[in-house]
């Protein structure tokens, strides 16, 4: 369960991303008191929509990344996953320095200067703004599993 501040934190994060002119492209919605789900597309496939969930354990933190199913809600369905770099479909996970489960693969990563957790700032903007680099930046299609 996440404690009071956290929640504020994140729902104060999550208020200044609604008011930033980057979330045009996102449609961002509440999920628990640390979770936020975004629709997303690629800049060279606007008809490509991924529809992420973002959990955090802790905020700030890393969040979990997951990749959802907009038929079902599903979680688990790699179909839902972009293909790229560091994304993970067949394992539903990531190999990124921004997420918990690429810290988890890599524990190294947390004391490394250039891949520990930044705490400064807003976390939720910055995780989503490298998400969107990455669809923009990285993007090769959609897992076909």
């Amino acid at each position: 369960m996440a404690d009071d501040l956290a929640v504020l934190c994140f729902e104060a994060d999550l208020e200044e991303i609604v008011a930033a002119p980057e979330s045009a492209r996102w449609t961002l919605k509440r999920g628990d008191p640390l979770e936020v789900f975004a629709t997303m597309s690629p800049s060279r496939a606007p008809g490509e929509q991924f529809q992420v969930r973002l959990l955090y354990r802790e905020y700030p933190g890393l969040p979990s990344l997951r990749f959802r199913d907009p038929a079902t809600g599903r979680l688990d369905n790699a179909r839902a996953w972009p293909q790229c770099p560091g994304f993970r479909p067949q394992s539903l996970d990531t190999c990124v320095s921004w997420t918990a489960e690429g810290h988890a693969l890599h524990p190294e990563w947390g004391n490394a200067p250039a891949t520990r957790l930044n705490r400064t700032g807003n976390v939720l903007f910055r995780s989503l703004c490298i998400l969107q680099d990455t669809l923009d930046f990285g993007f090769t299609g959609r897992y076909g599993g």
